[in-house]
C-alpha cells in the first residue's frame, strides 16, 4: 500500500488556495464599481510616476472641489494630486498619506483643515476606502478609522458588490485587466454651476465639534504632521475660501492648536480673501461651501504661485515623458476653461 505523498498533497493544497484568492481578486476588481470622481480616485493615482509629485493636496470635498493641480502646474510648475475623499476624517487622511508615500515624495502636502470638525464616523467610509489598493495601509484604515459594521465589506469587496453581477459589462472586465492610467483631473472634481442665491451673502457661524471628537482629530493631525516630517515633506494646513465658514477666532484657535503639535507647520486662513484671490462670490462658488470650475482656475493658478513665490516650493526634475504629459493636461484645462 503506497503512501500519500504529503509533499505533493501540500502543494496542491496551496495552489488551490492562490488560484481561489486570485479568482477572487479578480471578482473584485470586476464589480467593484469605478471611482474618477468626488475623491478616492486610487486608480489614476497609481498611474503618476513614482516620485513625480511635488505636492499631495489632502482633505475633504473642500479639496477635491477647489485644487485643480493641472492649473497650479500651469501657474508654477509644480507637479501635485489631489487625494481627498468626501468628509474624510482625519483619521483615514493619516493612512491615505501613508499609502502615498510608498510610491510619492512630495516637497509639502496640503491639508485642507476643515476636517478637524468632523466627527469620528462619517459619511463615507465605504467609497473613501473600498478604493484603496490593498496594503497594511488599508488594513489600518479599516480597524482604526473605519465603522465596525463596515469591516467584513471593507476586507472582502465581493460582500458590498456581489450583487453589480447583472450590471457588469465588458468594459468593466476591460478596467480590471488593463493598467491603470493617469488623467488630466489629477483627483480634482469640476462642478460647473452656481446654485441660485450662492455668493450673496457669507453664512458665519463656528461649527458644532464634541470636545471628543475634536482632541481625537487633532491626534490624528499630530500624527498627519509627523508622517510629513518623516518623510521629508512640508506639512501646509489651509482653510480654503468659502462662504460657509467659522469666526476669525475659530480659526485662529485653529492655528493655535495646530502649532502647538507642530511649530513649523504653515497655517493659512483663506476663507474670507476672495478679493485678494480674485475670486467673485457670485460667479465663483458652487455653493456656500465649494468653488465651481471657474473659482478653482482662478484658486490653482493663485495658489501655485503663493507656493512657489511665498512658501519657496521649487519643481522638480521631470522626465522629458512626464513633463510632456503634464503640459497636455495644463493645456486641456485651458481649452476647457476658455470653451
Amino acid at each position: 500500500m503506497r503512501r500519500p505523498n504529503k509533499g505533493k498533497e501540500c502543494f496542491f493544497a496551496l495552489l488551490f488556495l492562490v488560484l481561489t484568492g486570485l479568482m477572487i481578486n479578480f471578482a473584485s476588481d470586476v464589480l467593484r464599481p469605478t471611482q474618477t470622481s468626488y475623491g478616492s480616485t486610487w486608480s489614476a493615482f497609481r498611474a503618476e510616476p513614482e516620485d513625480s509629485l511635488d505636492v499631495i493636496y489632502l482633505g475633504s470635498s473642500f479639496a477635491y472641489c477647489d485644487f485643480n493641480p493641472s492649473l497650479v502646474y500651469d501657474a508654477s510648475g509644480l507637479t501635485g494630486y489631489v487625494m481627498a475623499g468626501g468628509e474624510q476624517p482625519l483619521s483615514i487622511t493619516y493612512w491615505y498619506l501613508k499609502q502615498i508615500f510608498r510610491t510619492q515624495s512630495p516637497s509639502a502636502v496640503v491639508l485642507e483643515g476643515t476636517s478637524l470638525y468632523f466627527k469620528q464616523y462619517q459619511n463615507y467610509t465605504q467609497p473613501n476606502v473600498v478604493q484603496m489598493p490593498f496594503s497594511p495601509n488599508k488594513l489600518g484604515v479599516i480597524f482604526t478609522a473605519a465603522e465596525p459594521e463596515l469591516r467584513v465589506g471593507l476586507l472582502f469587496d465581493l460582500y458590498f458588490y456581489h450583487s453589480r453581477w447583472q450590471e457588469i459589462g465588458w468594459s468593466d472586465v476591460k478596467k480590471a485587466v488593463s493598467p491603470a492610467k493617469a488623467d488630466y483631473y489629477k483627483g480634482f472634481t469640476p462642478m460647473d454651476q452656481v446654485l441660485e442665491g450662492v455668493g450673496e451673502t457669507a453664512y458665519v457661524q463656528d461649527r458644532q465639534v464634541s470636545p471628543e471628537d475634536y482632541a481625537a482629530n487633532l491626534e490624528w493631525l499630530g500624527k498627519i504632521l509627523d508622517l510629513c516630517r518623516d518623510n521629508g515633506a512640508q506639512p501646509i494646513v489651509v482653510f480654503n475660501p468659502s462662504y460657509t465658514r467659522c469666526t476669525p477666532e475659530a480659526y485662529a484657535r485653529n492655528k493655535a492648536d495646530i502649532l502647538d503639535l507642530d511649530p513649523e507647520t504653515l497655517v493659512y486662513d483663506w476663507t474670507a480673501s476672495f478679493e485678494e484671490i480674485g475670486l467673485i462670490p457670485t460667479e465663483h462658488l458652487y455653493d456656500g461651501s465649494h468653488l465651481n470650475q471657474d473659482g478653482a482656475a482662478l484658486f490653482s493658478a493663485w495658489l501655485g504661485r503663493f507656493l512657489t513665490e511665498e512658501v519657496g516650493l521649487v519643481p522638480r526634475r521631470q522626465t522629458e515623458e512626464n513633463a510632456s504629459a503634464w503640459e497636455a493636461s495644463a493645456a486641456w484645462w485651458r481649452d476647457r476653461m476658455a470653451a
